[in-house]
């Protein structure tokens, strides 16, 4: 048994703006150059944190692939997140809900269902530094609700300036994540979430993401 790639469901090139997208939170969304910029670094999490997510569902087993790249960090903590396998609480459809969210803050995401990647540049003490003096990756996995953190890596670098291919897998309950064609997070959930929303997150960080593309995943 294996699997194998199905349709294209999400191939996102921004040539339409934001039709297929909408926000909570965030200073500023805008496309520019057929990228898709998040501003979040206001004071006070007012404006400091969002969230956009894609209006089309995914199907329950994919390959999710996309570009990041932070310009600057209001805090140096080089936010990246992606959200996946999302749904409204007790079932309630996430866009029809979206009003009740519509500061992006982190807590009113924990009681929806779904899981949560985060990949950022490590505070100063918390994890520990490289040789070279800089902060180490830090790699979170979570699982929604209740904000259950499942996997966790310090390891490599998250830098502004870099451009960053990021892969996120499905197979029935198998979750990995990598960074330019390496693996830094696997973790396989006994009772997996099935389709649902992608959302893509950050905090004090201005950054944009480019080739979103997502691929069903048919098991043989």
């Amino acid at each position: 048994m294996g699997w194998k790639a199905g349709k294209v469901v999400i191939d996102e090139d921004f040539s339409r703006g934001m039709d297929n997208w909408w926000s909570e939170g965030c200073e500023r969304v805008w496309i520019e150059d057929g990228r898709l910029y998040i501003q979040a670094e206001g004071q006070d999490n007012e404006g400091g944190s969002g969230t956009v997510w894609c209006r089309t569902p995914h199907p329950a087993n994919f390959m999710l692939e996309y570009d990041a790249h932070v310009v600057s960090s209001s805090q140096q903590v080089n936010n990246i997140n992606i959200f996946f396998c999302f749904n409204g609480k007790d079932g309630k459809d996430l866009f029809a809900t979206r009003a009740e969210r519509e500061t992006g803050r982190y807590k009113l995401y924990h009681e929806l269902t779904g899981y949560i990647v985060t990949f950022l540049r490590d505070e100063v003490g918390e994890g520990g530094r490289h040789p070279d003096g800089t902060a180490k990756g830090r790699h979170r996995m979570r699982r929604e609700p209740g904000f259950e953190l499942v996997q966790e890596l310090f390891d490599k670098h998250c830098e502004a300036g870099n451009t960053y291919h990021l892969r996120v897998t499905k197979k029935g309950g198998l979750l990995t994540f990598e960074v330019d064609g390496e693996k830094r997070l696997e973790w396989t959930d006994p009772k997996p979430w099935g389709e649902g929303h992608i959302g893509l997150r950050t905090f004090r960080t201005l950054l944009w993401w480019n080739n979103i593309r997502l691929t069903e995943l048919i098991e043989e």
